[in-house]
């Protein structure tokens, strides 16, 4: 059923739109006027969502109030750093604009990204040094949980 002239009604059987009329497969296969479809425009294709304008900058600016240093913070590598919010998911956005991003190298990123004592681990050091640095914010508004 890659022939862009032929569809499948409710009932199961083919119509070809070229010939107007309800065919059998065997009757497509062996057609004249038989047409593939593109599979880069064909609407089954996954097709990648672009990013916001906002996240494109919260991802460009981010910084750290965890860590200072432009090393990972796993290892003494310095090259091939990436960032790594302590929080993901729905607070991925929060932790990027609040400071909550740790350096790693690729190795270290690949490693700790799925390792839950070490999220656990910073999702606490995180919360702590939130309230320290932003006293007139509340964590539990913003981040929706207690990490302590």
């Amino acid at each position: 059923m890659n022939c862009k002239n032929l569809k499948q009604k409710l009932d199961r059987t083919l119509f070809c739109k070229r010939k107007n009329k309800i065919i059998k497969i065997s009757e497509c296969n062996n057609c004249n006027y038989k047409e593939y479809k593109d599979m880069t425009t064909c609407h089954t294709s996954i097709k990648s969502r672009q990013k916001s304008k906002k996240l494109v900058k919260l991802e460009r600016n981010r910084f750290s109030i965890l860590t200072a240093s432009n090393k990972c913070c796993m290892c003494p590598v310095a090259t091939n750093l990436t960032w790594h919010e302590v929080y993901r998911g729905r607070n991925r956005i929060n932790s990027m604009k609040y400071g909550l991003c740790l350096r790693l190298c690729l190795n270290c990123h690949e490693k700790y990204q799925e390792d839950t004592e070490f999220n656990d681990y910073w999702h606490q050091q995180a919360q702590l040094k939130f309230i320290k640095a932003y006293p007139d914010l509340n964590f539990l508004e913003i981040f929706k949980r207690n990490y302590l």
